[in-house]
């Protein structure tokens, strides 16, 4: 009869260069379905119709894949960041106070529902397969991709602006990360899974509120617990 069989289509496909995306894609979907343990290098080529060994020309190993769709991850979460941040000018007007204010909100929005839109893919990214202890995933704090880098910056112009101080600034980077990082973690984890919408903004609102107070309160005096 003829026709052309599906698998041998797929492989004809993968020989002009698309077998890499394809891993990947294929990578993110059978990780939301069942997992990271689950997953292997090969059950991704099974799945695409193709030979282990073509597979393995791309990628060594299931870490070396899994810290690509990580690394892809980062570069679509900073694309976000970077779009929802440029769109605040035309809100801010040319008040520049005003304008690092709603960047500052935007990036922190711009995290969190890229990781309640993303969860397998979040999780990925933070995992020991992305920027977890055995994973190959290590971002470049000079490029627009890590989000600690643009937190940052976004903290940078709170201080240039005044809004913040000096002191107030030093170190903030870290608490508001964890902040924003902690409720994204909530909402992927599925804590949120009952509340509509606008409850689910008010939450991450209720925490952007909290970081600003924060800073705006300024630093204080470091304080540990009694030992013995």
């Amino acid at each position: 009869m003829g026709g052309t069989d599906g698998s041998a289509a797929r492989r004809d496909q993968y020989h002009h260069g698309d077998l890499a995306k394809a891993l990947k894609d294929a990578a993110l979907a059978m990780i939301a379905a069942d997992g990271v343990a689950r997953f292997s290098l090969r059950d991704a080529a099974s799945r695409l119709g193709v030979a282990p060994s073509a597979a393995y020309r791309h990628f060594a190993d299931k870490s070396e894949l899994l810290a690509a769709v990580a690394l892809d991850g980062f570069a679509a979460l900073g694309a976000r960041w970077q779009a929802l941040m440029a769109a605040q000018q035309a809100i801010a007007g040319a008040d520049p106070a005003a304008l690092a204010l709603a960047r500052f909100s935007a990036g922190a929005d711009a995290y969190f529902y890229f990781a309640k839109e993303n969860p397998a893919l979040f999780e990925l990214m933070y995992g020991p397969f992305g920027t977890g202890e055995r994973g190959r995933c290590r971002l470049d704090e000079t490029e627009a991709s890590d989000p600690y880098a643009m937190l940052a910056r976004a903290l940078d112009d709170l201080c240039a602006t005044n809004i913040i101080t000096a002191a107030a600034r030093a170190g903030a980077e870290v608490k508001a990360y964890a902040a924003i990082h902690g409720i994204s973690c909530l909402v992927v984890a599925g804590v949120f899974r009952d509340f509509s919408d606008a409850q689910v903004a008010a939450q991450l609102t209720l925490v952007k509120d909290h970081i600003l107070a924060g800073l705006l309160a300024g630093p204080r005096e470091s304080w540990t617990l009694p030992c013995g």
